[in-house]
């Protein structure tokens, strides 16, 4: 008997080892042959080539294979330029969390093996980074780092690339000492270069003796060094041609020599270059760029309405280079969306693939799991009660990781919020500051000839933007106070029709002459709550702002009455309307149905808040078809 039993336990664990190695067989996919001859060069030339033609995705997809495949081979510093590749492009795109990340681990990874080309590559990545966020000092202190842990036996390429963008770290605080000292060493590297027939080898050194030329000639001209300056610029153009003749580099080099002539006075020669930069110019941020130069040039000649003509050709620009912005990245995450689900239907296809192959495995299980059952209750019920423990614990580690999971996507979705709040607010700032720059600069110019009609417009312009950009700050300070704090100040008697009042005063300056205010209240003239004026006088203004903005014609009406505690505002227009699909989209930050339509996008936002910390509420109410009605319903006392 005991020795059928034993066979039963060992066909049992046969069967078991049979399942793993069945199960495991059905979820790989063997390689080819050719693959795992390729060479550690061949495949790096791939990312390589992704990262020059800024293919982020392909870069992102690829990485991980080819840099497991050169840590296999021990081709480190191969390996570690990869890693630099996909970390920068990160930088590129924005995404500084996950270039940061990379930059630590690639870090972490180095000082594990004491390879200090490596560790200064990741040094190099974070001071992209801060640099692209315009936080110059830790930008400073990670190349300063680089420098000095950069192996003296590497070739130059990436330290030549680090001094470039240490120099502008250093033009940015003008620390002119720093610079000074940085380009005579940076001159002694290239100095010392070793002599090459190679062509490859000739073009790249003439590529990084360009963007020393480029940035010793900025710096002669700030020093206002004109001769050396000039000498400077017969450098850059040799290095240039020989570089290869690069269509940026030619536009860089015609942008050298407008600067030099702007820094000697010869404006007509400034021109001449300006002008033929933007023949040049294709792309859109550029072109923008371009006539910005070419509008400093003509002021210099006093040809001002040309200059004025160039200034609102290139600020005209700048939505469409916000727009080329936007649908870049919406391509950017369509290609990932895709990639993502390309991604999940190949794990659906490999699951399947081990349930099929290991089905008949696991029906053999069964079978010798019923026969041992039979044989051997006893170890069975043992068995069993180990399996509930293992279940439980199994349970445990299933909650714990849904909860994590959890909280990870709270705080992805707060970052993104957080993200998403600041570039709006700096959009909705930039705006009315630019106009304000704008208009007044052309006010303030000297000998420039305006008609009175259009100075008028263009203090008006100033002023209106004046009382936007203080209208945002006020409603985001509002904001932040009621986010921060829980607690409101004492309440206090005050008189309802005063209140309406006030706000009728606010209104009518702004109404379009076609469109009539009328204030209608079913309460007593003397009538008084106990509340908070301010802030209820606040929501009104915003309802009647709103309610001005989209009503050219027809009428305005602020209507207020009782019910039992209830204190009742309705404001009521004959403008356009909003969808009733629209109503909470509407009370969301920065949210406008109009796109060009003035204003920040806060107003409701703000009102919907300050009503729900008053105890009340704020709503669209969608059964108004005649133009729009919002409802602000108040508890008092």
């Amino acid at each position: 008997m005991k020795q059928t039993r034993y066979l039963i336990i060992l066909l049992f664990f046969a069967v078991l080892i049979t399942t793993a190695i069945s199960c495991k067989r059905g979820g790989t996919t063997p390689q080819s042959s050719a693959v795992s001859h390729d060479s550690a060069y061949a495949r790096f030339d791939v990312a390589q080539s992704f990262y020059n033609c800024n293919q982020h995705d392909s870069l992102i997809a690829v990485a991980p294979e080819i840099l497991e495949f050169l840590r296999d081979n021990q081709e480190w510093r191969l390996f570690y330029i990869l890693w630099q590749y996909v970390a920068e492009d990160y930088v590129w795109f924005n995404e500084f969390d996950e270039a940061t990340k990379e930059a630590l681990a690639m870090q972490e990874d180095a000082i594990a093996r004491n390879d200090s080309f490596g560790l200064a590559m990741s040094y190099g990545v974070q001071g992209t980074a801060y640099l692209a966020q315009d936080v110059f000092d830790e930008a400073k202190r990670c190349y300063k780092n680089f420098i000095q842990i950069y192996p003296k036996n590497e070739k130059d390429g990436p330290i030549t690339e680090v001094y470039y963008y240490y120099y502008g770290c250093l033009e940015n605080t003008k620390d002119t000492a720093a610079i000074d000292s940085l380009l005579k060493e940076w001159a002694l590297l290239l100095k010392d270069l070793p002599p090459t027939t190679d062509v490859d080898q000739l073009s790249a050194y003439a590529s990084w003796r360009l963007k020393y030329f480029r940035r010793r000639f900025s710096y002669l001209i700030s020093k206002d060094s004109l001769t050396q300056a000039t000498q400077t610029l017969d450098s850059i153009v040799k290095y240039t041609k020989l570089a290869g003749d690069v269509i940026v580099e030619q536009i860089n080099t015609i942008d050298d020599h407008r600067d030099l002539a702007m820094a000697k006075g010869d404006y007509t020669t400034a021109l001449r270059y300006a002008e033929e930069n933007l023949e040049h110019t294709g792309d859109i941020g550029n072109r923008r760029d371009a006539l910005s130069d070419r509008s400093k040039v003509f002021e210099k000649l006093g040809r001002y309405r040309e200059a004025l003509a160039d200034l609102r050709a290139a600020d005209s620009l700048k939505d469409s280079v916000q727009q080329a912005n936007n649908r870049e990245q919406l391509n950017r995450l369509n290609k990932r969306f895709a990639l993502n689900e390309l991604q999940s239907q190949n794990r659906l296809l490999e699951q399947r693939s081990r349930f099929t192959t290991g089905g008949v495995a696991m029906i053999l299980s069964v079978i010798a799991l019923l026969v041992f059952l039979v044989l051997n209750s006893r170890w069975n019920r043992r068995l069993q009660i180990k399996n509930t423990q293992l279940q439980r614990e199994r349970n445990v580690v299933v909650a714990q990781n849904k909860q994590l999971a959890i909280e990870r996507d709270h705080a992805e979705a707060a970052s993104r919020a957080k993200t998403s709040f600041m570039q709006s607010m700096t959009h909705e700032i930039r705006t009315p500051l630019n106009a304000i720059s704008g208009f007044t600069q052309v006010l303030t110019m000297k000998d420039i000839e305006l008609p009175d009609a259009e100075r008028m417009d263009f203090c008006e312009r100033i002023q209106e933007n004046t009382r936007l950009l203080t209208t945002i700050l006020d409603d985001l300070l509002l904001i932040s106070d009621f986010e921060s704090s829980t607690e409101l100040p004492p309440a206090e008697l005050c008189v309802v029709s005063a209140i309406v009042d006030q706000a009728a005063e606010m209104i009518c300056p702004i109404l379009a002459k076609t469109v009539t205010f009328d204030s209608q209240s079913t309460l007593p003239a003397d009538q008084m709550i106990e509340s908070y004026p301010r802030l209820i006088h606040i929501v009104l203004s915003k309802l009647l702002e709103n309610a001005a903005k989209f009503t050219t014609t027809g009428s305005i009406t602020l209507k207020v009455s009782q019910e039992d505690t209830m204190l009742h505002f309705a404001v009521v227009d004959t403008g356009p309307g909003i969808p009733p699909e629209k109503k909470e989209y509407i009370f969301k930050r920065f949210a406008k149905l109009d796109s060009f339509a003035q204003g920040t996008g806060l107003g409701l936002t703000v009102g919907r808040m300050i009503a729900e910390r008053l105890g009340g509420t704020l709503t669209l109410d969608t059964d108004y078809i005649n133009g729009s009605k919002f409802d602000f319903i108040l508890p008092i006392k």
